[in-house]
This record gives C-alpha cells, sequence and structure tokens, in this order.
C-alpha cells in the first residue's frame, strides 16, 4: 500500500516570489545591456529577448540611456554588468525559495530588501516620483508581511 504525500498548494507567498522573478528578469535584461556596450556581439544575442519582449531601443528614453552608457569606460560597464547579473542571480534564488515557501528564501528576502530600504527612501526624499514611492511601499509590505510569517511560523 502506498501513502501519497499531500499536494501542496500554493499559498500567499507565490505574488512576491513571482515579483521577485519579474524583477530578477528585469535586472537580467539590464546588466546584458550593459556587456552590450562592452561588446558588440553580444547585441546579436540580445536581439531576440529584445524583440520576444516587444521593446525598441529606438524609444526617446532608451536613446537617451544609451548616450549615457556610451560614455562610460568600460570597467565601468563591465562591474555595473557584473553587479546586475549577481543582483539578479540573488532575485531568481528569492523567487525560487519563495515558490517553494522555504524559510531560508524569507529571511533571505527579509535581509536583501531591509539592506536597500534605507537608498530606497533616501531617493524618494530626494527626487519624490510616484513609481520610487511605490516601490518603497511594495518593499515595506513585502519585508513586513514575511516578518509577520516567520514569527507565526518560529511560534508554532
Amino acid at each position: 500500500m502506498t501513502v501519497k504525500a499531500p499536494v501542496r498548494q500554493q499559498t500567499s507567498l507565490a505574488p512576491i516570489a513571482l515579483f521577485k522573478v519579474l524583477k530578477g528578469l528585469l535586472v537580467l535584461l539590464a546588466g546584458s545591456g550593459f556587456l552590450r556596450w562592452i561588446d558588440p556581439e553580444i547585441e546579436t544575442v540580445l536581439a531576440p529577448v529584445l524583440d520576444a519582449l516587444h521593446l525598441s531601443i529606438h524609444t526617446r528614453f532608451l536613446q537617451a540611456l544609451a548616450l549615457t552608457v556610451d560614455s562610460l569606460p568600460g570597467h565601468s560597464l563591465f562591474l555595473m554588468s557584473l553587479v546586475s547579473l549577481s543582483y539578479a542571480t540573488l532575485l531568481f534564488v528569492e523567487g525560487f525559495g519563495l515558490w517553494s515557501e522555504t524559510s531560508w528564501a524569507a529571511y533571505l528576502t527579509v535581509i536583501s530588501t531591509c539592506i536597500l530600504l534605507p537608498d530606497e527612501f533616501q531617493e524618494v526624499v530626494r527626487d519624490w516620483s510616484m513609481s520610487g514611492l511605490a516601490v518603497l511601499a511594495v518593499n515595506i509590505v513585502i519585508v513586513g508581511y514575511l516578518v509577520r510569517r516567520l514569527a507565526e511560523e518560529t511560534l508554532r
């Protein structure tokens, strides 16, 4: 006689996990974009991704960004790319762990998000914008929710 393990259903951590993976994809795209300026051959690799996401390099915002990034030295671009790709990896690890509803992922997410909160707060105070305020609010809500979930699980 075989006993089937109960199937775990995704609970309230799934939206946070998807949010982390989406952020990871955006940061990965940015980090890969920095590599484009170091080695033009990378552009041929990125072209299908940009097409799939319906992104055009010919928008005014991306052209202004391209002019700014183009003026940076190669070693700065490489460092920016390395940091972006490392952060994307962290976001993917957090997303996977939260999707699996593991405690370590909740702790990792709380710590990594709390480290960035002072900078986000300072940015909102310095250059007020609705998008900056929204990002700060979402991150505060995520941290508060995860801390509450961790406290409930620890107290059981």
